[in-house]
């Protein structure tokens, strides 16, 4: 702010009214010279046609051709500032507009008070006034095109200040570009795992080839954009947008030097190089705000993921249970959980020592995440304990997925050197609203109990609650 006040208080003043003072000042002193000039030179110009010089060369003469030169000058003068004042003051008053409108823009970042249409003067004449008035012209519109810009920057960089989480930032981005650029489609392409994916698109329809395709490999690895006018003869594959593209860019997002992403737009119609030096302008900013969403993205991850298991730790796992009871509770939906540890663990550290026990826990945990529905949440509840939020189950699914679990980690052989040990677990489920609670602790209560009941009657078992 310190810095706008100080630009508004260093904006020069509009120097017309001095300089106009000065050219008719100037202009007034010059016609009265040459009025004078010419009063002086006047008779001996008469004599030399013939005029007999006793009539001429008399003072009378000389003081009424030297105050017709006057007159004449002075005149001049005056139609000068009839005509051409009355010009420069228009100019001077939209001078004073532009200069007025760039003051309020320091502040409000407003500027549409100016705008060719309003600010321009009409170009009458072919001489320097004319091509004054025209560059006058030239420099509003510059300075209209300068608070586009501006404008377009302060609204991208409030999107990118709103958004944290890569999804909503992604996705809130690429309707700006696309609602700026009129690009038809527009997609982020991401490395994740050692391969490009796509992980926002927005009008292709194909944008897993999209990330695989030729242009945007080729844009990631050497930090160039890529830019590809299609002709209207030439026939295209119209499998990766629903659409005929005349430009296509794949514009690469780099951090110093090391690549981020690439982003992908398409037009209809032939992309200007003023829009694609914009868009190119508005990137490191969203280069910037990318890295920070998957920065946040890879902190929530390890925030919430059991390092040994790679399951949900019990915190996070927590939260994404209360979220599912209180989508049940709105619903009216089933809601499964099953509880569940593992058999005799500790005479399997006592015997093999922890890292056998770790292989035991990890492998557990793999066995009964690959018997999981998409949708199921599974999370390491304690040290051998486990808990899978399985959203829609009722107490017949409950019992077909819990044994299921049952299963698999007891047909799942952990190898430990020489040694192949083998796990089981006693599980205790509830389903809701079959069993009444009131809350997710009480849910979390109900499994518990029906656990212990399992391993009261031999362990490697299911046990439902309420039955």
């Amino acid at each position: 702010m310190t810095d706008e006040i100080t630009a508004s208080q260093h904006l020069p003043r509009n120097p017309l009214p001095r300089i106009t003072r000065k050219v008719f000042r100037d202009l007034a002193i010059w016609m009265m010279s040459f009025g004078l000039v010419m009063g002086v030179i006047f008779p001996f110009f008469v004599i030399a046609l013939g005029v007999p010089s006793h009539y001429v060369l008399s003072p009378l003469f000389f003081a009424a051709t030297i105050g017709a030169g006057l007159v004449v000058g002075l005149s001049n003068q005056f139609l000068s500032r009839a005509v051409v004042g009355s010009r420069l003051r228009f100019m001077r008053a939209r001078m004073n507009k532009v200069e007025q409108n760039l003051r309020d823009a320091i502040y409000s970042g407003e500027a549409s008070a100016c705008t060719p249409e309003s600010c321009s003067i009409t170009v009458d004449s072919d001489d320097e006034i004319g091509a004054a008035a025209a560059s006058f012209n030239r420099l509003v519109e510059a300075l209209a095109a300068s608070h586009q810009v501006t404008e377009l920057s302060r609204r991208f960089a409030t999107t990118l200040s709103s958004h944290i989480e890569l999804g909503p930032l992604t996705d809130a981005v690429l309707r700006d570009l696309q609602s700026t650029g009129g690009f038809s489609a527009a997609a982020l392409c991401i490395v994740r795992d050692g391969k490009m994916m796509t992980t926002a698109s927005n009008g292709f329809t194909d944008s897993a080839h999209l990330a695989e395709s030729e242009p945007v490999l080729r844009a990631y690895k050497t930090l160039e954009s890529v830019r590809l006018d299609i002709p209207d003869d030439l026939m295209i594959d119209g499998g990766v947008v629903p659409f005929r593209p005349r430009t296509v860019l794949a514009l690469p997002l780099q951090l110093r030097l090391v690549p981020i992403g690439v982003l992908v737009v398409a037009s209809t119609d032939v992309v200007t190089d003023e829009m694609e030096n914009l868009i190119n302008l508005l990137l490191p900013n969203f280069t910037v705000a990318l890295n920070n969403a998957l920065s946040h993205e890879r902190l929530q991850r390890v925030a919430a993921m059991d390092m040994l298991t790679g399951l949900y730790n019990r915190r996070f796992g927590l939260e994404r249970l209360g979220e599912d009871f209180a989508r049940a509770v709105r619903s009216h939906e089933p809601l499964g959980l099953v509880l569940f540890d593992i058999d005799h663990f500790k005479s399997i550290n006592d015997t093999y020592g922890h890292q056998a026990g770790d292989r035991v826990i990890k492998g557990v945990a793999d066995a009964a995440r690959s018997v999981l529905r998409e949708g199921d949440t599974l999370m390491r509840y304690g040290g051998e304990e486990f808990l899978a939020v399985l959203p829609g189950a009722g107490p017949d699914d409950l019992t077909d997925l819990g044994e299921r679990i049952r299963r698999a980690v007891q047909e799942n052989a952990i190898t430990h050197g020489h040694d192949e040990l083998q796990a089981t677990i006693s599980l205790g489920a509830v389903s809701f609203p079959s069993t009444e609670v009131t809350d997710t602790e009480d849910l979390v209560r109900h499994a518990d109990a029906a656990m212990y009941v399992a391993k009261s009657a031999g362990r490697n078992r299911l046990n439902m609650a309420g039955v």
